[in-house]
């Protein structure tokens, strides 16, 4: 059910979304970046099952933990030694700089959790549809290739271990033999489907004449407050990355992490800009429980 921030123009919601992305690319400062971390954990945990989360989580964590490790060991440059591994130093700098860049590479992964949620299929479709058709078709076709041949991967793998063809049990080379089996037969399911799809498409008429939407949504005063809101206030903290707010200097000496008065400013203003949805779900809950 499209309820709180689900329940907006697309507009909106996906300028928030790219606008998330881009100020955890902008603004890589330690505490911005922990911020906008937590953040996104929160409206995942609102917009995911929490079992589902869990598993995202575990997974951006290592993958930022590799980060984390990996620059230290190649990159050592800095003036503060903290200690040698052999004869390379790990510095304090190269170790803040891994930090800053797993923060920001672990928001990213983390802002699709609620992405998918929120901008739908359909949504997307009508926001680029009538600028781009074919290209928003083949997008969209494309985010939902992986999943859904992992379905049906995880389909065939049940049906044909039936017959005795598993790449867990035997020798290498039957292992091997029912791997491409699998495969073969993956690969001709969704070719043949394509092939339907795109007859299907063509009886349609589809891209001969304007596209109309299967859902038509109508922009509203709460939704232009919104975009007005969403574009201003992440557009103020953007500008302000030029003027080297929300930016930690770590190369070639790392700068003191502490905030002056004007970027303390502006990190209020990134946390009442991240804050949209946890303001429109908020609102939404306390209407279903003490306002009815």
């Amino acid at each position: 059910m499209n309820t709180g921030f689900r329940s907006l123009h697309p507009l909106p919601c996906f300028l928030y979304f790219a606008g998330v992305m881009l100020l955890s690319m902008l603004l890589l400062h330690p505490l911005f970046l922990s911020t906008s971390l937590l953040l996104l954990i929160g409206l995942g945990f609102i917009y995911d099952t929490r079992a589902r989360m869990v598993r995202t989580i575990v997974a951006a964590v290592v993958a930022g933990l590799v980060l984390l490790v990996v620059n230290p060991l190649f990159s050592h440059r800095g003036e503060h030694i903290l200690f040698y591994m052999g004869e390379q130093p790990i510095t304090l700098e190269a170790v803040m700089y891994g930090a800053i860049v797993s923060l920001s590479t672990v928001s990213l992964l983390l802002v699709f959790v609620s992405y998918q949620r929120v901008i739908t299929s359909d949504k997307f479709l009508y926001l680029f549809s009538f600028l781009w058709p074919k290209g928003t078709l083949v997008t969209m076709m494309a985010m939902r290739f992986v999943p859904l041949l992992r379905r049906r991967l995880h389909s065939i793998t049940q049906v044909q271990r039936t017959k005795g063809v598993s790449v867990l049990h035997g020798s290498m080379r039957k292992r091997a033999r029912d791997g491409m089996l699998l495969l073969q037969v993956l690969l001709t399911w969704s070719l043949e489907e394509a092939l339907q799809t795109a007859d299907s498409m063509k009886a349609r008429g589809y891209g001969l004449g304007p596209r109309s939407a299967y859902t038509r949504y109508c922009m509203r005063g709460r939704d232009l407050t919104a975009v007005c809101w969403v574009v201003l206030s992440g557009a103020i903290c953007a500008a302000g990355r030029i003027y080297g707010y929300g930016h930690l200097t770590i190369y070639p000496t790392l700068e003191p992490v502490g905030l002056s008065a004007v970027e303390w400013l502006d990190y209020g203003l990134f946390v009442l800009f991240l804050g949209t949805p946890v303001w429109f779900e908020g609102k939404e809950w306390l209407r279903w429980h003490y306002w009815k």
